[in-house]
């Protein structure tokens, strides 16, 4: 089979993305994985979870488990999404969830939205949901109460949560004096409660609180960082030099921070330099001016040792050296916190973001804040601000690098184009590999790239191939393969090559099939095979079959016969006959002592690969192989492992011969039963159980022919009208063990439609034989031909102008009888219509057309809102309600 590319995230949102289109209903570990990529990704993974949740084309499994992590994940920018989701959620269930979920937040602004849902939603199973969590803000008690219950803090987790969701929904302007004091003096968990209640209030006064509290923390992370940095210091130090340390320590600060005390901190040294000096009066002189942890350590410090207390000094530079490192992380957390809730009041309208912007830039500076302060930072910084996005580059810590572009990533801004291409050029490899992956993801980083491309100067060239090798950008292959062809630069065409392997460019193989020759590097001569190899098509396998005669280095002969087979991985896509001698040919060579140098085993091991309706290749391949591993064992280098897998090899090779010798028998006795299978009757389920069983013989081998005749056949049966589902459900599952591309869309058109499990369960497994994944299921196939059914001449033209893109065949009818004339002539895969028209409802119309099989789904494009049953039919994809703009429609037909 084809050596697989390794699979690259672009960037930390693609892997979450590629999370959700993998999603299987009841896939057990789907929670555990979403949870880890939401804690990876943080809030910049709200948009992605966002939209999906207000999408009617998301599983219903997908929404529950979204909704699930909001518990654990309670962030307030949930709110906005889920409430947009909940407007339109006809599922009973998703709308309990839903609101459960802005009950768990607990904030003002889902209060509010829970409200807004009790007027716009007055169903009454909803109204009783409804009901229930907009009771759990309801309170007797006052602002007061609850903040006396937010207190409780660690000593009560419950009681303090439950305070604090009840004190975001009753307090007001006159109460941000009595929470700021409680933020003041509450323990930590409380501190952060009254925080998240800050950031839900929309007065002003909270905001300004945030600010205060923003650059508080910053100033206390640089005070404990400085005293860190001292005590790092001084623990290095003997004893005799701890004095002098304190000494130049308080110097060296005081004189920065306080200019005033100059007299002081001279008196100080003076007394120090004197053996009988007062430094203890001249420290005392400074405590007037101490402030902070660091000046307070200073002081004390330096009496302890003034003093010859060194037993205590050594007491208190451990207790401050633990203390210190709590404290920061605490205040990163901290500094973390209120980021985000001033981010959440700028995406809420609260506060203006360039008033935010002087606050965040320099705890950027200061290192002070965590992952959320740097997402919710770079979230909102300007593309214009182009100085602190250099800044960003030149951090000195390379973490801190890669989440800046993570965080910048994510936004896939098209104008931060400029920034990665420069952060491409980092001298940190993994650094300048992550901004290649987030640069490949915006549109304009192509026309900017191609030009580094044809510039001319080596290292811009050679940064372009590895952008387009790394990101696998296709539009690149084209010049890529002209480079090829004109530029003798041995080490650019060699990263060109390596480039257009990982592109997978199936054009590429003649190009550099007409590269590889044994004039050229060794080197080059890898990397043309390598890439051919990887390529997988007939031409590029066969290429290598055809070159190899005339190539000679070893290396390059084991390529070329591994990626003669990668093209024919299986009995439905075997090695051409007039391809084996060559093959043969060039297997020998590999196991040549002498030639080969020492790939044999490899060879050997490449021989498995091979897919050949030739009995007597197999048995020769088998007597061979079995000659080389009795001469192996001979040899002193051989081991156990190698042996039971070139033994396997011999074994596989032989079950192949045996399958081959019994193959025409067993065809014969398929192609009679086939044969055998009645129109219809009691004995055509039998008889298409017996050929079920049949095709699951594990010594069975189904030539290609026989797979299309198997396929022709189910093909006609499926499409004759009256079948049972039980043999609807047979001719699935023997259309799956064919093989065959052709029964995908007939299978999943049934298994779309399906009601009973059985017959669902054996179309579900047909489609999964042929390939698909769980995600590819439900997926619709492209629309091709459209009718356009639409009573206003002006609008119908219009929707034909949008939807006419080349691609798709677009028909025009103004009433049922031209609509019905189409159809009569041809098939078409959409309708797009009306729910009434002039002669009144369409839906029997509709369903009349549908069970003759003139179209396969319908889009409703109507003023008429009371068509929810109309919408319960499984074909009727979605409907559009006038007026809407065109891209709604193309919208649609992508959902």
């Amino acid at each position: 089979m084809p050596t697989q590319l390794r699979k690259i995230p672009l960037t930390p949102l693609d892997t979450l993305r590629d999370l959700l289109k993998e999603y299987a209903e009841g896939d057990p570990q789907f929670p555990a994985r979403l949870v880890t990529q939401l804690q990876t990704l943080r809030k910049q993974a709200l948009p992605e979870l966002g939209s999906r949740l207000g999408s009617q084309g998301t599983p219903r499994g997908l929404r529950k488990a979204i909704l699930a992590t909001v518990a654990k994940f309670d962030w307030p920018e949930w709110t906005p999404w889920i409430a947009m989701a909940l407007k339109n959620e006809q599922d009973l269930g998703i709308f309990d969830e839903g609101c459960a979920a802005l009950g768990t937040l607990g904030t003002r602004g889902a209060m509010t939205a829970l409200a807004a849902l009790k007027t716009s939603r007055p169903e009454p199973d909803f109204q009783v949901i409804l009901n229930r969590e907009l009771g759990l803000f309801q309170s007797q008690q006052g602002a007061a109460y609850h903040i006396s219950r937010l207190l409780e803090g660690q000593s009560n987790l419950r009681m303090a949560a439950q305070g604090a969701k009840l004190l975001g929904a009753v307090a007001g302007a006159q109460d941000l004096g009595a929470i700021a004091e409680a933020y003041h003096s509450g323990d930590p968990l409380a501190q952060r409660l009254a925080i998240r209640v800050m950031g839900s209030l929309p007065e002003a006064g909270a905001t300004a609180f945030l600010k205060a509290v923003a650059e508080s923390a910053r100033e206390d992370f640089l005070d404990h960082q400085l005293l860190l940095a001292g005590l790092n210091r001084l623990q290095t130090l003997q004893r005799a030099s701890v004095l002098p340390e304190l000494l130049r320590q308080v110097l060296a600060h005081f004189g920065t921070r306080h200019p005033e005390t100059k007299e002081l901190l001279e008196g100080l040294q003076r007394a120090a330099s004197q053996e009988q000096g007062d430094i203890l009066g001249a420290v005392e002189d400074l405590r007037p001016w101490v402030g902070g942890v660091y000046e307070t350590f200073l002081v004390e410090a330096l009496m302890l040792m003034g003093e010859g207390k060194v037993a205590r000094y050594s007491a208190m530079v451990s207790d401050a050296a633990q203390n210190a490192e709590t404290r920061l992380g605490f205040l990163t957390g901290l500094v973390d916190q209120v980021a985000e809730a001033l981010a959440f009041k700028v995406d809420c309208g609260e506060v203006a973001r360039e008033e935010i912007l002087p606050i965040f830039a320099p705890i950027l500076r200061s290192r002070a804040g965590g992952d959320g302060f740097v997402t919710a930072f770079l979230r909102l910084l300007p593309v214009s601000e182009t100085a602190l996005l250099a800044e960003l580059l030149k951090d000195p810590d390379l973490t801190r690098r890669e989440k800046y572009l993570d965080a910048l990533g994510t936004r896939e801004d098209d104008a931060l184009t400029p920034f990665f291409l420069a952060a491409v050029e980092d001298p940190i490899v993994e650094v300048g590999q992550r901004a290649i992956h987030h640069l490949g993801k915006l549109p304009s980083s192509f026309p900017a790239l191609m030009a580094m491309f044809e510039s001319g100067q080596h290292d811009q060239v050679r940064s372009a191939i590895r952008v387009f090798g790394e990101n696998r950008t296709r539009m690149a292959a084209e010049p890529l393969l002209a480079f090829l062809q004109k530029d003798n630069r041995d080490a650019l065409i060699v990263e060109t090559v390596e480039a257009l392997s990982a592109i997978g460019y199936p054009g590429s193989a003649p190009v550099l099939l007409d590269l590889l020759h044994d004039g050229k590097p060794l080197n080059l001569q890898i990397a043309l095979a390598e890439a051919l190899k990887e390529l997988g098509t007939p031409e590029a396998s066969l290429g290598l079959l055809q070159k190899a005669p005339k190539l000679k280095q070893p290396q390059v002969l084991i390529l070329a016969l591994e990626g003669s087979l990668t093209a024919f991985p299986a009995f439905d896509r075997p090695l051409p006959l007039d391809a084996l001698p060559e093959f043969m040919n060039l297997f020998e060579r590999c196991c040549d002592e002498r030639e080969g140098e020492g790939q044999r085993l490899r060879a050997i091991l490449a021989s498995q690969d091979l897919f050949v309706f030739d009995r007597a290749a197999y048995n020769l391949l088998k007597d061979r192989v079995s000659d080389f591993l009795f001469d192996m064992r001979t040899k002193e280098t051989w081991d156990r492992e190698s042996n039971d897998r070139v033994a396997a090899v011999v074994k596989e090779l032989a079950r192949r011969g045996d399958g081959l010798g019994l193959l025409a028998q067993k065809e014969a006795g398929i192609n009679a039963q086939i044969q055998k299978i009645p129109d219809k009757g009691p004995k055509k389920i039998e008889a298409l159980l017996a050929l079920r069983e049949a095709l699951t013989d594990p010594e069975l081998i189904i030539r290609p022919e026989l797979a299309q005749t198997l396929s022709e056949r189910v093909l006609a049966m499926l499409a004759a009208p009256g079948s049972e589902w039980r043999e609807i459900a047979h001719l699935c599952e023997i259309g799956g063990l064919t093989r065959q591309p052709a029964m995908v869309e007939p299978i999943r058109e049934i298994f779309l439609g399906a009601s009973g499990l059985g017959l669902k369960s054996a179309a579900r497994t047909a489609l999964l034989a042929l390939g698909l994944t769980e995600s590819d299921l439900n997926r619709r196939p492209p629309v091709r031909s459209i009718l356009l059914l639409e009573p206003s001449a002006f609008f119908r033209k219009r929707l034909a102008q949008a939807l006419a893109d080349g691609k798709r065949e677009v028909a025009e009818a103004g009433s049922r009888e031209e609509a019905e004339a189409i159809l009569a002539a041809r098939t078409v895969d959409l309708v797009i219509t009306e729910s009434k028209d002039a002669q009144g409802d369409l839906a029997p119309w509709l369903e009349e057309l549908k069970g003759r099989e003139r179209f396969r789904y319908a889009l409703l494009s109507t003023a008429n809102r009371d068509i929810a049953a109309l919408r319960q039919n499984a074909w009727i994809i979605g409907a559009l309600f006038k007026p809407y703009p065109t891209e709604q429609v193309l919208q649609a037909l992508e959902a």
